[in-house]
């Protein structure tokens, strides 16, 4: 029994210790496109740094084709609460008022990726919209 506990307890040590496993950032932005997409880039850079496509599919002529396509929205709510005094015409009056406003904005990406038949990057394409 105290062998069993012996190796249950040696591994959880080890197994607590060991590194978590890096997730792909989902962060999918215009210049991270720019800065890492080029002619000749092969698939294994383009998934380190992208991550994986939304879409994989083929063209008319055979090339693999990805797609990236991520929709970001953006809210933000501001509140303003106050208290204040006032006098109209004879009267003396306390009070208060809240204002409130919300805006929301979003944005669109969406990349496409071409690779040869070595998985290289043929070609690419990306529009980004705000609205």
């Amino acid at each position: 029994m105290k062998k069993h506990s012996l190796i249950l307890l040696s591994f959880l040590l080890l197994s607590a210790c060991s590194n978590a496993p890096q997730q792909t950032s989902n962060n999918l932005t215009l210049g991270l496109v720019q800065s890492s997409v080029t002619k000749g880039a092969n698939q294994v850079e383009i998934t380190k740094v992208l991550g994986a496509p939304n879409i994989i599919s083929k063209d008319k002529q055979g090339n693999e084709t990805w797609v990236y396509d991520r929709i970001s929205t953006q809210r933000k709510s501001n509140s303003m609460g106050g208290f204040g005094f006032g006098a109209i015409g004879s009267w003396m009056g306390a009070g208060g008022g809240s204002r409130s406003s919300d805006t929301s904005s979003s944005k669109s990406l969406t990349v496409i990726i071409t690779f040869d038949d070595n998985k290289n990057v043929l070609d690419y394409a990306y529009q980004g919209l705000e609205f």
